[in-house]
């Protein structure tokens, strides 16, 4: 039902519902119709995620020139015999003998599998150990452009002002405003590194660092909080343990499917015939090739402020994201 409220809301413009409409052309190559059931057909074939780019008037006219030229290729492919080719045919036999065993696995192997939320549940209960955290911790932040301007916040945060408060009034990043420079709890190998060290470095909740330099600016970071041996919650892990038991039933059903066909099979295998086709030298071995080093000798590429100029001062890795990320924390 959504695919066909889907549909409906990116072509009616172009087509009527009734049926009526199907034999109707859109447009005709050398006199052959392109009608409206075979561009539907075609548009048909599009994953639903691509359906937006032909939901405009010059997006439908752009596939259907598409499917013009497409038309006139294998008209011309025709003429020229092409499927009558050697090379055409070997190809093809490849292609059909990979579509009939995908088509058997489908078949034998790739059925639905459903697990219901208790089976899931029952899983994660019993491999809870796989989705436990490692130290976390949750940091509020100041962060601003100049060094002078960190020192002389961390003298009025000595003298006793409200840390969030200030974050609010002095922090360039913009969530500090509703957050109080609070972004959450986060384990390590999340945050960018000079942040993470100088974070992870204080020791009692409600702790005060000195001033540190990063990309974003300068930070002043207080330790909100501390938490060890806690466990990812059920709801955030269940569609991972979903299709991990689906990946897994189905490798075991396809290796006992394999082996019932063994079985029922008469396989002789020539080992002399194999010694007399691995005779001769060995091929030479290909020379390593190394991954160039970034910064500092390190193959790893370096952490780097958000990508197309947008300056972002929440200290988070990019790629990086945990279940206890907020909102104060916006993702690279």
């Amino acid at each position: 039902m959504k695919k066909y409220l889907i549909f409906l809301v990116l072509f009616l413009p172009l087509i009527a519902c009734s049926k009526k409409d199907d034999g109707k052309s859109i447009a005709t190559v050398d006199g052959e119709k392109i009608t409206v059931q075979e561009f539907n057909a075609e548009l048909d074939k599009i994953p639903m995620n691509m359906k937006m780019l032909v939901a405009t008037q010059s997006g439908k006219k752009d596939f259907l020139n598409r499917l013009i030229v497409k038309k006139l290729l294998l008209k011309q492919a025709k003429k020229e015999n092409v499927d009558k080719d050697k090379a055409f045919q070997d190809r093809l036999a490849d292609i059909k003998e990979q579509l009939t065993i995908e088509q058997l696995l489908k078949k034998k192997v790739s059925a639905e599998l459903n697990f219901s939320d208790a089976d899931l549940e029952k899983y994660y209960e019993a491999h809870k150990e796989e989705f436990k955290r490692g130290q976390e911790i949750q940091t509020r932040q100041i962060v601003v452009k100049s060094e002078p301007e960190a020192k002389e916040l961390e003298a009025r945060i000595s003298k006793g002002e409200d840390f969030a408060d200030l974050a609010r009034k002095f922090s360039i990043d913009p969530a500090a405003k509703t957050t109080g420079g609070d972004i959450g709890y986060h384990p390590r190998g999340t945050l960018i590194p000079e942040y993470e060290a100088a974070a992870f470095a204080l020791t009692k909740v409600g702790q005060v660092s000195q001033p540190v330099k990063t990309q974003l600016g300068y930070h002043i970071i207080k330790l909100e909080g501390t938490r060890t041996g806690t466990y990812v919650p059920f709801p955030e892990v269940k569609e991972f343990i979903r299709q991990k038991l689906t990946q897994e039933k189905q490798s075991e059903a396809l290796q006992k499917y394999i082996e019932s066909l063994k079985k029922n099979a008469s396989i002789i295998i020539n080992d002399d015939m194999l010694k007399e086709e691995t005779k001769g030298e060995a091929p030479a071995k290909a020379p390593e090739t190394l991954a160039p080093e970034g910064p500092g000798g390190s193959a790893q590429p370096g952490v780097g402020p958000g990508q197309g100029g947008q300056v972002e001062s929440a200290p988070v890795k990019p790629g990086s994201s945990t279940p206890a990320e907020t909102e104060a924390a916006p993702k690279k």
